[in-house]
Order: structure tokens, then C-alpha cells, then sequence
């Protein structure tokens, strides 16, 4: 077996070599984590805005669409149909919505939270009523017909 006593220039060059090359490769890993972490966090925070307020939206028209007779407060609305009334309102960041016997007094209190929301009115325009939710400070409206 051979011993070897002195390392030549070359054997140094290629250990600095492969060692930079490993530096470099795990800069540019490092680097893209990096990158791929803010464009998710975009993404998400984006998706949860859009989904967030189209999701709001589209309950409350259904909800309003399906509904015998609607009645439009500063706190919420009061849907009614049949024998029974859904109490839907926002307070504390949330959209909250509760069932009870429409001949019942129909509080803006207690119920489930059902979407995080910003901010929530609903207005009646004659023939129109118009919704507004607010998701991260964005803001977003539909129209739903009457009847």
C-alpha cells in the first residue's frame, strides 16, 4: 500500500472545488425554500380572501333567495319561511346564524359561527337587495333579486 505523506496543490484545489460546489448547491436550496415559502404564503392569503368573502356571498343569496319574507335590521337580516326563522348577523369578526320558531323573538344573539368576516351589511334596494362582506380589508358585493 502506498502512503501518502504530502498532499499536492491539485488534491487541495479539488477538495476546495467539491466543497464550494456543495456551498453553492445549498445556497441556491436554500434560496429557493425561501422564495416557494413567500409564494405560498401569497397564494394562501389571497385564497382565504376569495374564498372567504365569494363563500359569505353565495350563502347569503341562497339563504335570501330561498326565503318567504326577509326582514332587514342594522344588525342583520331575519329570514323567514314557514314556520320557522334564520337570525343571520355579523358581530365580533364572524357571521353567525341561528334557527328559531318564526312566531319566536328573533334575538341577534347566540348561534354558530359559520364564516370569519370583516364586516357584513345588507340593504334593501326595492326590488334588489344588496349584500356587502368585508374579508382582510376587501370588500365585496352582490345583488340578489326579490320574490
Amino acid at each position: 500500500m502506498k502512503k501518502y505523506r504530502n498532499k499536492t496543490l491539485s488534491d487541495t484545489v479539488s477538495t476546495v472545488g467539491s466543497m464550494l460546489l456543495f456551498l453553492l448547491f445549498t445556497g441556491c436550496l436554500l434560496m429557493m425554500i425561501a422564495v416557494a415559502a413567500g409564494t405560498y404564503s401569497r397564494i394562501s392569503n389571497n385564497f382565504d380572501k376569495t374564498f372567504g368573502s365569494s363563500a359569505a356571498l353565495r350563502y347569503l343569496s341562497n339563504k335570501l333567495r330561498s326565503c318567504g319574507d326577509a326582514e332587514i335590521s342594522e344588525h342583520g337580516i331575519i329570514l323567514r319561511s314557514d314556520s320557522i326563522a334564520d337570525v343571520i348577523y355579523f358581530d365580533g369578526g364572524g357571521l353567525y346564524e341561528k334557527t328559531v320558531m318564526s312566531d319566536g323573538d328573533a334575538e341577534f344573539t347566540g348561534g354558530d359561527r359559520i364564516f370569519e368576516l370583516g364586516g357584513m351589511t345588507v340593504s334593501d334596494l326595492g326590488e334588489l337587495y344588496k349584500i356587502t362582506v368585508t374579508v382582510n380589508g376587501g370588500e365585496n358585493s352582490t345583488f340578489v333579486r326579490k320574490g
